[in-house]
């Protein structure tokens, strides 16, 4: 049974109303997804194993990205609300410097302004950061030291809820996840919705490649315990 059924399934069993979006790239193609690049002639998007694969090797500093949401009517999709939860799992290769995970990201986000959650392997630390126009123009908003290796899958579940901004990256099944947040921030910049991105980045020249396996996106409010204790245990 694929990927997307069980979640489907388990979902609708506890009577889940809330959920957003949800790929979970088991049918094999990345569709929806709108693919940007510094270089996009250099670029590979791609599905395999069903994991969603993004990868771009350059003599120059960039990033490669993809951005979806619930709202298909233009492109890219956006989301339906401003206020929602990312979980996704990814895993990166070196020498990527950066793997990312975007909330309310604009229709051109390399350029645009955003909140995002890194995962910086140069560093060993991961971060909330607002991006506020091209190149370097962003404020870190909260960051801790974790230990990262390449190859290896980390969850995120990044939340964006009127000004607040909550971030936790754990190993293990979606049912490991933490109680506590690692990340917390405050900040009202940017309220429009947005879409929900993933990629990855580096500075300077190199290969850098990042995939993506269970994208879900609900509401923050969908959360009561109980019940989202009892789906968690089934994973």
């Amino acid at each position: 049974m694929s990927k997307t059924v069980v979640l489907l399934a388990v979902l609708a069993a506890a009577g889940w109303s809330t959920t957003l979006f949800m790929d979970c790239f088991d049918d094999g193609n990345a569709d929806g997804w709108t693919e940007c690049c510094d270089e996009p002639d250099s670029a590979l998007y791609y599905v395999e194993g069903g994991w969603y694969h993004t990868q771009l090797d350059v003599q120059i500093s960039g990033g490669v990205y993809a951005q979806n949401g619930d709202d298909t009517t233009g492109t890219p999709h956006v989301m339906s609300c401003c206020d929602y939860t990312l979980y996704c799992k990814g895993k990166a290769w070196s020498a990527t410097s950066h793997m990312g995970f975007g909330v309310r990201t604009p229709e051109y986000p390399i350029d645009g302004e955003c909140y995002a959650l890194w995962l910086r392997y140069n560093q060993g630390d991961v971060v909330i950061f607002r991006h506020d126009g091209p190149g370097m123009q962003y404020e870190e908003l909260d960051s801790e030291p974790f230990s990262l290796t390449y190859g290896e899958e980390y969850w995120i579940r990044f939340e964006v809820m009127g000004d607040q901004l909550y971030a936790k990256v754990w190993q293990g099944s979606l049912g490991d996840e933490p109680a506590a947040d690692l990340l917390e921030a405050t900040d009202g910049t940017y309220t429009d919705a947005g879409s929900i991105l993933v990629g990855c980045q580096m500075w300077g020249g190199g290969d850098r490649h990042a995939a993506f396996d269970s994208v879900m996106v609900m509401t923050p409010e969908a959360f009561d315990s109980q019940t989202w204790g009892w789906i968690k245990s089934a994973f």
